[in-house]
């Protein structure tokens, strides 16, 4: 009887054993399933990825391809313009013609206001090159206004300077205008107003 429980006992550990060993089996054919499918979808996700940036990639060389050829034409236009706007200057040589020169005075005769009077206009001379700490206004105009009686305007000068913005051969040839110059004192019990207006190139 003691031998035929200790066989049905042992019987019983080998079938628990046998089990435990097809389940473990099972699981591990599971997890090893499971790794593979992962790794499968991480590289069909990969694979995808890298044909949607190839594909842009080549969407993107085939736009500039098609562009470069008009940038390098449209460069070469601007090179060209830009280098005869530079010599323009010297064959048309707007500052010494004298026609110009009649057109600045008239406008600037025209901007200027009723109440304020002109003593000088001179241009800066030609030394050669200077540097821009030291560069001063390449037209000056001088000039002074009493502020008396109904002549109490003292934003006149930026009036003839605001003007004088609307002339088309000032414009075109100075770049900038500034007043450097607008002072107050006394003269004979009257207000004296002295300005100076600077052109810039």
């Amino acid at each position: 009887m003691e031998l035929q429980l200790n066989f049905l006992a042992s019987t019983a550990d080998e079938r628990v054993k046998k089990h435990l060993k097809n389940f473990s089996i099972l699981l591990y054919i599971i997890i090893f399933s499971a790794t593979l499918f992962v790794i499968y979808r991480t590289h069909q996700s990969q694979l995808y990825m890298s044909q949607v940036f190839e594909e842009l990639n080549t969407d993107i060389e085939g736009k500039i391809s098609n562009v470069e050829p008009r940038m390098l034409f449209l460069e070469r236009k601007i090179g060209i313009r830009n280098r005869l706007r530079r010599q323009s200057d010297l064959f048309l040589q707007p500052k010494t013609r004298p026609s110009v020169w009649r057109k600045i005075l008239i406008d600037i005769t025209n901007a200027l206001p009723p109440d304020l009077v002109i003593t000088k206009i001179f241009s800066k001379p030609s030394t050669g090159k200077t540097t821009d700490k030291n560069k001063g206004p390449d037209l000056t105009i001088e000039g002074f206004t009493y502020i008396e009686g109904s002549n109490r305007d003292i934003l006149s000068v930026d009036n003839f300077r605001a003007n004088m913005l609307f002339s088309l051969p000032i414009s075109t040839l100075y770049s900038e205008i500034k007043v450097e110059n607008n002072r107050i004192y006394k003269e004979d019990d009257r207000l004296k107003l002295i300005f100076s207006i600077g052109l810039y190139e």
